[in-house]
């Protein structure tokens, strides 16, 4: 089987300063709450909470135009940050289980998987 790492590094090293926040962000409530990831609405909820407060839209001229600009945002880069989103939680899970037994914090886990945004290509 292929290691799924260089190719979730690459892809990581193409996102922007926002989409390293969205996917940071999401992570950390996947991590939270790992029992829940598999839940297609919950997991898409979390994501345009996150995407809200991840962007910034202190611009826009209504409510309307602003709701509008976020969805739009969401709907364009949903598929690509979730799919990151989950390589990234299912590789963690992988290079952390065998730790699992030795009091692994959720905190130890988020900053494993954010090493994979500094690593970059490789």
């Amino acid at each position: 089987m292929t290691d799924p790492r260089p190719a979730l590094r690459q892809t990581l090293s193409t996102f922007d300063e926002r989409q390293k926040k969205i996917v940071g962000g999401v992570l950390a409530v996947m991590i939270e709450n790992p029992d829940r990831v598999r839940e297609k609405e919950w997991i898409s909820e979390q994501f345009t909470q996150v995407v809200l407060l991840a962007c910034d839209f202190e611009d826009v001229g209504s409510v309307d135009e602003g709701v509008s600009r976020i969805q739009a945002y969401a709907q364009e880069h949903i598929d690509t940050l979730l799919s990151a989103c989950f390589q990234l939680f299912a590789v963690t899970a992988e290079d952390l289980a065998p730790r699992v037994t030795e009091g692994l914090t959720r905190d130890e886990a988020l900053a494993h998987a954010m090493d994979y945004f500094a690593s970059g290509p490789g």
